[in-house]
């Protein structure tokens, strides 16, 4: 099917499933990471950032609605306030953009919790900054769902039993608040009921019209995208039925940037942090801004999607529930230190 949203978003399909799903990979890239490091007390500029000279770094995003606030970042010029230039550059899922930050190919990512725990129990050099989004507070107001066929005889979580459902990125959040959401719901052993499979965003609409699976996750707009185009409808919204406010995805760096340029990772952090609030208190400005974020959105899809729930105060807190979670489902062996995980500027001095 080719909604209007569902065309591809991605100039070059990149994938790189090393986290997560190829330990030799992995274990590869950290290899690589600790031999790239730089010696402790390696030069740094305390001056501040130029704007008229500023600082170019890249950010791994997602075409979807909860990168909105850094689309807003670039355009109003906070981050050139900061004295940073900031490319954009799109990616399938967080698994890619936690291996690219890895790989330094790119500065800063934006990804679930679950790569990034995965990255870090794993002996990757990564780092949270920043919230990114987190769930709804309330059913009503959520902002993602699994979405069915509107004529589906799947009308409840327990009906999901034998079937075959779609998350972006496997032994990821989407794939681990779906597992718990099923739990919860009272399906015994979802891993074992229930066949996963990866289909990108862009292409989830499609993919359940067309029957090639039951089901799909899905966050905006590609929720709105089925119910205005695609003949869907949701029958659950696993964030908001594993917790209130669950933390989704994290703005995150590379430990060497921290060492090498605290100042830089400081900037970024201040300037996303500013756009986050800015969305929390401007919903038009940020429906008006996705269609010029991806050019493939649809204006008024852009006007009825469900926006997502922005915070700037992060803490090692947030990610509890989400290792405990990635620990039972098997993602990872063990939950590494959530304390040094979590690097917010005053941790580092800025």
């Amino acid at each position: 099917m080719n909604t209007p949203m569902c065309a591809d978003m991605h100039p070059r399909k990149i994938t790189r499933r090393a986290i997560g799903i190829r330990a030799p990979l992995a274990v590869a890239l950290a290899v690589a990471f600790v031999a790239a490091g730089i010696a402790p007390g390696a030069a740094q500029d305390d001056k501040p950032l130029d704007p008229n000279n500023p600082y170019r770094v890249t950010l791994g995003t997602i075409p979807i609605a909860p990168l909105i606030p850094a689309f807003l970042a670039v355009e109003k010029g906070w981050f050139k306030d900061e004295g940073l230039e900031v490319e954009l550059k799109p990616e399938p899922g967080g698994q890619d953009i936690v291996t690219a930050v890895v790989a330094q190919e790119f500065d800063f990512g934006f990804s679930n919790q679950t790569s990034l725990l995965i990255a870090r129990s794993r002996g990757l050099g990564v780092s949270a900054i920043a919230k990114a989004v987190v769930g709804s507070p309330d059913v009503e107001t959520a902002w993602d769902g699994v979405i069915v066929k509107i004529d589906s005889d799947i009308r409840e979580a327990t009906d999901l039993i034998g079937k075959t459902v779609s998350v972006n990125t496997l032994n990821n959040t989407p794939h681990m608040v779906l597992l718990r959401a099923l739990e919860n719901a009272g399906v015994e052993n979802p891993q074992e009921q229930v066949n996963f499979i990866e289909v990108q965003f862009p292409d989830a609409v499609g993919a359940v019209n067309q029957g090639q699976v039951d089901a799909a996750w899905v966050v905006e707009p590609f929720v709105t995208v089925g119910d205005m185009f695609g003949d869907t409808r949701v029958i659950m919204h696993p964030l908001i039925e594993t917790g209130p406010s669950f933390l989704m995805s994290a703005y995150f760096t590379s430990d060497k940037l921290i060492e090498q340029r605290p100042d830089v990772v400081a900037a970024f952090t201040r300037a996303i942090n500013k756009a986050m609030e800015f969305a929390s208190e401007n919903p038009q400005e940020v429906r008006d801004s996705f269609p010029k974020f991806n050019e493939n959105a649809n204006p008024k899809v852009a006007h009825s999607m469900a926006l997502p729930f922005w915070n700037t105060t992060l803490s090692a807190t947030d990610f509890e529930m989400g290792a405990e979670l990635a620990k039972r489902y098997g993602f990872i062996d063990e939950i590494p230190d959530l304390e040094e995980f979590v690097k917010t500027p005053d941790k580092y001095g800025q």
